[in-house]
């Protein structure tokens, strides 16, 4: 069976709000933009989306840097960077992905994470390898609900159109000790290892199409049905350049997974595929939250194909895998739909 992502992406919504400190709140002549009826809606929202919901959130609620930079955002473009949180000293390191907020790509010190409850962990004054100042942690739904209450989804909107959210968690130097040691680093092009979501590291089962299957995931490697993959950034130039590798090549490589992660309308995957691998899409893997027994249950879903197309989903326990074998959701894409 093939077998495949998980999100990063940012699930739609969670508690209202477990602050950390008294946020003030903002007055009608404080606020960034003018205010709108619009309303925006946590649940479903692409990962432009909720970067631009929390840029939009936090420029309104605290001011100083997050709004400079979020009307900045409305001029030059927003973007988010992501990086592991090792690159910075944070009190709550979350996920272990760091989302750092610039406008046009001019970062002034704003990062935030998502933690194990998918709320978000916003800080300021970020910088590499010293302490950064923790403000709020707070869901998404309670961003929202915040937005709405202040007439500022027209901005989220706005933010949201030329939003970017780019990968940089395999070209910073500073990213902690994990991997140094790897002797693959340096070699075939290897950048170093690839930082796994902490929502998606752990066991998970599945018993779909008639197949019982076991997946293992840590931070830069997975194990599926007994199958080892480290999981790597690779140099694109290099990979260029050895469009037809040799045997040494492709012997030294065979375990490797060069990885990245895919945006669209569905969500943020962690997409693995072969080394030297030229045609195909590989396999893509993200976590979401279902409803099994009337319960909101996280699993891995694991797509292939152009569109991502489910082929699988995971599940935390053997038992569960087995009770819902073959089960389709309605929220997942299939291509047979």
């Amino acid at each position: 069976m093939v077998t495949g992502l998980a999100a990063l992406t940012l699930a739609g919504c969670g508690n209202e709000s477990t602050s950390s400190g008294k946020a003030r709140t903002s007055s009608s002549t404080s606020l960034i933009a003018k205010k709108s009826s619009v309303q925006i809606n946590a649940q479903g929202m692409s990962p432009q989306q909720v970067v631009s919901l929390v840029t939009a959130y936090a420029g309104n609620r605290y001011g100083g840097q997050w709004a400079q930079t979020t009307k900045q955002a409305r001029q030059s473009g927003l973007q988010v960077n992501l990086y592991p949180t090792s690159r910075y000293r944070l009190s709550d390191n979350g996920q272990g992905m760091a989302y750092e907020v610039t406008a046009g790509g001019q970062a002034a010190g704003l990062v935030y994470t998502i933690d194990q409850n998918d709320n978000v962990v916003l800080y300021q004054g970020a910088q590499p390898g010293k302490p950064a100042k923790k403000l709020d942690t707070i869901s998404k739904l309670a961003m929202a609900k915040y937005i709405n209450q202040h007439g500022q989804g027209a901005l989220v909107n706005d933010l949201a159109k030329n939003a970017q959210v780019v990968d940089k968690s395999g070209s910073d130097s500073s990213s902690g000790s994990a991997g140094l040691s790897d002797s693959a680093i340096g070699k075939y092009g290897n950048k170093g290892p690839f930082a796994v979501p902490g929502d998606m590291q752990g066991t998970w089962y599945s018993a779909d199409n008639d197949d019982d299957s076991t997946m293992t995931i840590s931070d830069h490697a997975m194990v599926i049905d007994g199958d080892d993959l480290k999981l790597y950034h690779q140099d694109a130039q290099y990979a260029r350049d050895n469009e037809q590798p040799n045997d040494e090549q492709v012997r030294a490589t065979k375990d490797w997974g060069r990885t990245q992660f895919l945006h669209d309308d569905g969500g943020t995957w962690l997409n693995v595929q072969g080394w030297f691998q030229g045609a195909g899409d590989g396999t893509s893997y993200m976590v979401k939250t279902e409803n099994i027994d009337g319960k909101p249950v996280k699993v891995l879903v694991v797509g292939e194909g152009a569109e991502n197309w489910v082929t699988a989903v995971y599940y935390p326990t053997k038992a569960m895998a087995q009770q819902q074998a073959d089960q389709k959701y309605d929220d997942l894409h299939y291509q047979d739909d």
